[in-house]
């Protein structure tokens, strides 16, 4: 049976529509109908009115742990990294729990109704996302990496597949879509997960290993992800043909354009990073950081606007995506529904799920109600009304 939604407003979601007043109907797991005009002979059981409130599609998150989300509240006095290993020291069974609650939240405390995992927990994601699309428990749709593929010694080893070599890393890239991985995820620079005693300039992976891995990914019809900070390890990067350059915190101008040539994403995790690095002692190195670090991915960021890259909005371990999308939105100096299109429909692009990110007949019907009015502030996305996936509706 079709229902309907009605609040004051809708965004569309693809970074430019606004409709005042506005109707959404669907009918089990599809989007029926949008509109600004009142449907005619429509019954009022079959109707949620919602007042002061903004329509948008489920919200796309496109960088995240989901089991690592407790580490957005780290100890006191601890850093990020120290907290980090604390909680994966935990057995895989303890955080498939961890993963479940964070996920739960994310549906219906923050609208996140699609999340791409990026790793860290073994194939607890894998094992997680099967259980929702079976109905055993309820959260985001989510596509997973599996293992993350490290060098030995490399950034987030120890919660990664170790590899060297371009035979190596061929054979872990098979093992995890066997596993059921939907995205490959590569190491490709250090990190901050434990500054200062690992440098986030340092590149990891040679051009040859990275090319070996994500012409092996693609041949089995995957993309391939790459934490990457440094110049050059986004540069390997790029000539090794990888999708979508998370992080991107160095990246000169020319880099940009090459990028840009290729199609490639750019996932910046803002909060994600910043967070990371504010926690415990860590936060001393903080102005230094934002001089050789932050300030740069901020203006690398302008330059991939101007070039047309995507850029997709991702929280990472210890962002909220409420913060990241005002942060990019900051930053290129954007609307408050231009900014919103990046966890909406660019998203879905990058995400290459064309049934979601926008209000529009035949995607899903995974659908939020926010309060208050989003054109002008996006503070309501702080304030989840009502959240619908697949027609199910919380809250």
């Amino acid at each position: 049976m079709k229902k309907w939604i009605h609040a004051d407003r809708a965004v569309v979601g693809d970074g430019k529509t606004v409709l005042s007043p506005a109707w959404v109907a669907y009918e089990g797991k599809y989007i029926t109908d949008v509109r600004s005009e009142a449907p005619e002979n429509v019954d009022e059981s079959d109707t949620l009115t919602f007042e002061n409130a903004t329509i948008t599609p489920g919200l796309l998150n496109i960088h995240d742990h989901i089991s690592r989300k407790s580490l957005r509240y780290p100890t006191p006095g601890k850093t990020f990294g120290e907290c980090a290993s604390a909680l994966m020291n935990h057995a895989q069974e303890y955080l498939i729990l961890h993963s479940y609650a964070n996920m739960y939240k994310y549906l219906v405390e923050e609208g996140i109704t699609y999340v791409r995992d990026q790793g860290l927990t073994g194939y607890t994601c894998i094992e997680l996302r099967r259980a929702i699309e079976d109905g055993i428990v309820d959260g985001p749709y989510i596509s997973s990496c599996g293992m993350s593929i490290s060098i030995s010694g490399g950034h987030c080893y120890r919660q990664s597949v170790e590899c060297d070599g371009p035979d190596e890393i061929v054979k872990a890239v098979r093992i995890q879509i066997n596993k059921g991985a939907d995205v490959i995820k590569f190491m490709g620079s250090g990190g901050l997960e434990h500054f200062p005693n690992e440098d986030p300039n340092a590149p990891q992976f040679t051009v040859e290993e990275l090319t070996a891995g994500v012409n092996a990914a693609h041949d089995l019809g995957r993309d391939c992800a790459i934490h990457a900070y440094s110049n050059e390890g986004i540069r390997r990067a790029v000539l090794a043909g990888v999708d979508n350059i998370e992080h991107g915190c160095m990246m000169t101008q020319d880099l940009i354009e090459e990028m840009a040539k290729r199609g490639l994403h750019l996932n910046p995790t803002m909060t994600g990073i910043r967070g990371a690095a504010k926690a415990g002692p860590n936060a001393r190195y903080w102005d230094m950081l934002q001089e050789r670090v932050f300030s740069k991915q901020e203006q690398g960021m302008r330059w991939a606007k101007e070039a047309g890259i995507l850029i997709g909005a991702g929280t990472d371990t210890a962002g909220t995506l409420c913060d990241e999308i005002i942060m990019i939105g900051e930053t290129l100096g954007e609307s408050p529904v231009e900014a919103l299109g990046h966890a909406l429909g660019i998203n879905a692009v990058i995400a290459k799920r064309p049934d979601m990110g926008l209000l529009k007949k035949d995607c899903l019907a995974n659908i939020v109600v926010f309060a208050g009015d989003l054109t002008k502030s996006l503070e309501g996305l702080r304030t989840v009304v009502c959240t619908i996936k697949d027609g199910k509706r919380y809250r």
